[in-house]
């Protein structure tokens, strides 16, 4: 045990002075590998901005694309319920203002709708309800009023 102790210097060379690599050729060689990607990449760079510019201008347009199809569509969606509203309005006669405004996306639903609506907001025909029609108020001591005489003796009566 007393040999492991001891430890031989001599095993331990520097590296540097030991080594047969000649490290500044290796530098060298390592600065022109560096030089040679970094003129691939500058060259390719402009490729890149070039390929970029293409690419956003393609979405751009695919973008665009989209955006007059869903256009169109809204269009479409809207000349259709226009259409569905006049033809109900006129199979109902409730007015096309009031057809709509109904929540109603289909003709059978709207139909039902402004069907209710012309039920429930019919007029009912002749003369009003006045339950107090042609009745006038008597004064308080139970004779007629000064109105009603005035029209009597107009009238003669």
């Amino acid at each position: 045990m007393a040999d492991e102790s001891k430890v031989d210097v001599t095993e331990f060379d520097n590296p540097a002075q030991d080594d047969d690599k000649d490290y500044k050729a290796l530098y060298e060689q390592a600065i022109s590998e560096s030089r040679k990607w970094e003129n691939r990449s500058k060259a390719n760079a402009e490729k890149a901005k070039k390929y970029d510019e293409l690419e956003s201008a393609k979405k751009s347009l695919e973008e665009r694309v989209s955006d007059i199809e869903s256009r169109n569509k809204a269009l479409e969606d809207e000349k259709a319920r226009a259409s569905l509203v006049k033809q109900v309005a006129a199979n109902t006669g409730v007015p096309e203002s009031i057809v709509s405004t109904l929540s109603a996306t289909d003709e059978e639903t709207m139909t039902a709708q402004a069907t209710a609506i012309a039920e429930n907001y019919k007029t009912p025909g002749g003369a009003p309800k006045a339950p107090e029609a042609g009745k006038f108020h008597k004064s308080d001591d139970g004779e007629i009023d000064d109105k009603r005489k005035f029209v009597r003796q107009l009238l003669g009566n």
